[in-house]
């Protein structure tokens, strides 16, 4: 597409779901998805791409990657440029118009965009990944749904998860999952292009609650990244 194709096929998907939210991306030819000199959600990238080549042993062009509940389809696309085959897991239509605007824009054929529910989560139906990207979605989860979408997270990735999460600082309330318990909070979700889907609470989980969820379904290791920083 050239610069005056790409605009006028942006403005019609504002014009029928609304600018986008969140996600700046490049298109190319000066233009961006929000604006060129924000900085919003796309600082993160670096984050996540530097973490991911820190600790999987192929190149990031080898890996399969699943972005789940992946609104705009920043990450997603990032993985998709550096090569990955990539899936995008979304459950709003708006959303899913987004990305696939972007998917077209820079001409990107290794990443699939899906309308579905994350709870629906399979190895049967979307079969396994190298990567998981679980980011700005476990904590929009209720009980049971969280301790059984973090179950099959697991059961579908190979190699590394990362979640970009809440946690609750207080233990409220316990949860009672495969005879464990759990502490943590419940969370008033919000009707907005960023909350749940299908719930009107959610589960904050404290951290030790997070990370033994997290040891408990199966992973053998559980990190705290720090470093790179995010900028405030």
């Amino acid at each position: 597409m050239n610069r005056e194709q790409i605009e006028q096929h942006k403005q019609e998907i504002i014009d029928r779901f609304g600018p986008w939210t969140n996600h700046n991306i490049h298109l190319g030819h000066h233009l961006y998805t929000i604006d060129a000199n924000l900085s919003g959600a796309e600082v993160k990238v670096r984050r996540f791409l530097q973490a991911v080549s820190d600790l999987i042993e192929k190149p990031i062009s080898q890996l399969r990657v699943l972005d789940l509940a992946c609104l705009e389809g920043l990450y997603g696309i990032e993985f998709a440029l550096q090569g990955a085959q990539v899936v995008g897991i979304e459950g709003r239509e708006s959303n899913l118009a987004k990305a696939r605007f972007t998917r077209e824009v820079l001409g990107l054929e290794n990443i699939e965009f899906v309308q579905d529910d994350v709870r629906n989560l399979s190895v049967e139906k979307y079969g396994t990944f190298d990567v998981v990207l679980c980011l700005g979605i476990f904590y929009h989860l209720d009980a049971p749904d969280v301790f059984e979408f973090a179950d099959r997270i697991y059961q579908t990735c190979t190699r590394l998860a990362i979640f970009d999460t809440h946690v609750s600082l207080k233990a409220e309330r316990s949860y009672t999952y495969r005879s464990q318990q759990y502490w943590g909070r419940d969370y008033v979700e919000d009707d907005t292009a960023w909350g749940s889907i299908g719930n009107d609470r959610s589960v904050w989980l404290t951290r030790p609650s997070l990370y033994r969820l997290l040891a408990d379904v199966g992973f053998s290791s559980v990190y705290e990244c720090h470093f790179p920083t995010i900028p405030k």
